[in-house]
């Protein structure tokens, strides 16, 4: 009996460091190219390993089709949403991802990869848009935006609904943007971020991916700022999902005035040092494994199914005190 229970527990310690040892391997084999830039937005295309040839569906498109649906929880909850994927396709959201309408708008905590044909499931996300707690219907739509990389790596540092709001506050004054409920969405809505976000999908859109075909992710700076790193499985994913993170990333270039610049090897001490970080697992609502990626000056995630890493973003640390933590706010009549 002793020793069946030990080889339970190693076997299960070996399931856990697979994917983990996956994630490391994958991060030690990314190079970054030289930047393309423009502007004060500099983006460093990674090539390496690609886990997979998926090409996922995409959160956005589901709902669009109808093949997702979201809905508020019975009485509204700040930090869970419902969802339901009726496909026979597995759906994938990204952290940081939009849902808008219903009682107020959401981005999605974590990465998420919906199994097919699944029940109904309890979203873990976070409130984007500080003020209104009523809405016409329960359901939530998707304009396929993605909140900027400050925000998301926010969330990603503190995990605190309190400082997610914030945040979202000091990019919205720092674009100038006014709204009577501090969306966040709202900055995609002004005619002069509009304009700015044309001249950079002009200089950085499909040109970026058609520099190097192979490429699985970027690694995206504002002067001399690292802003974040996303990596997908497949070069198709990446391309798939590169015109929604490119106006994300632009965001945080109209947002901010850095001087400067970053440079490739920089790039490459960031991935080695978050192939040197701690890798905890975390619970998911969906399929795969989720893992957080918990180093001294970094924090990020990685969505791994099987042999893929779905996706795997990092974000710089920041000095700021996170405070406590706070994931599961429901309405108690103050102010949202």
């Amino acid at each position: 009996m002793k020793r069946t229970s030990v080889a339970l527990m190693l076997a299960g310690m070996v399931a856990l460091a697979a994917p983990a040892d996956q994630v490391v391997s994958l991060l030690r084999g990314l190079r970054p190219s030289a930047p393309a830039v423009h502007g004060n937005l500099a983006v460093f295309l990674l090539t390496g390993p690609a886990t997979g040839s998926r090409d996922y569906v995409t959160l956005d498109r589901a709902i669009s089709k109808g093949w997702v649906e979201v809905e508020e929880k019975e009485g509204g909850e700040v930090n869970t949403v419902r969802v339901r994927n009726k496909s026979s396709q597995r759906v994938f959201g990204l952290a940081g991802e939009m849902i808008t309408g219903a009682k107020q708008t959401r981005m999605l905590q974590q990465d998420v990869l919906l199994p097919a044909k699944s029940a109904w499931l309890d979203l873990p996300v976070y409130c984007v848009e500080h003020g209104r707690w009523h809405g016409e219907s329960d359901r939530f739509g998707s304009k396929g935006q993605i909140v900027a990389g400050r925000v998301r790596g926010n969330a990603a540092n503190n995990q605190s609904q309190g400082e997610v709001w914030a945040e979202v506050s000091r990019s919205n004054a720092d674009l100038g943007i006014v709204t009577g409920t501090d969306r966040f969405d709202a900055v995609f809505e002004d005619e002069k971020v509009q304009g700015r976000l044309e001249e950079y999908r002009r200089g950085l859109g499909e040109s970026v991916p058609a520099l190097k075909p192979d490429a699985i992710g970027v690694a995206v700076a504002v002067g001399d700022r690292l802003v974040c790193v996303d990596i997908f499985c497949s070069p198709a994913m990446f391309r798939k999902m590169w015109p929604r993170l490119l106006e994300s990333y632009v965001v945080d270039a109209l947002a901010s005035t850095p001087t400067g610049k970053l440079s490739a090897g920089e790039v490459s001490d960031f991935l080695a040092e978050a192939a040197a970080a701690p890798i905890v697992s975390q619970p998911t609502v969906g399929s795969g494994q989720l893992l957080r990626i918990d180093g001294a000056d970094l924090a990020g995630s990685a969505l791994v199914s099987g042999s893929e890493v779905v996706h795997l973003d990092l974000f710089p640390g920041e000095q700021t005190d996170p405070g406590p933590l706070r994931l599961d706010i429901r309405r108690n009549g103050s102010r949202r």
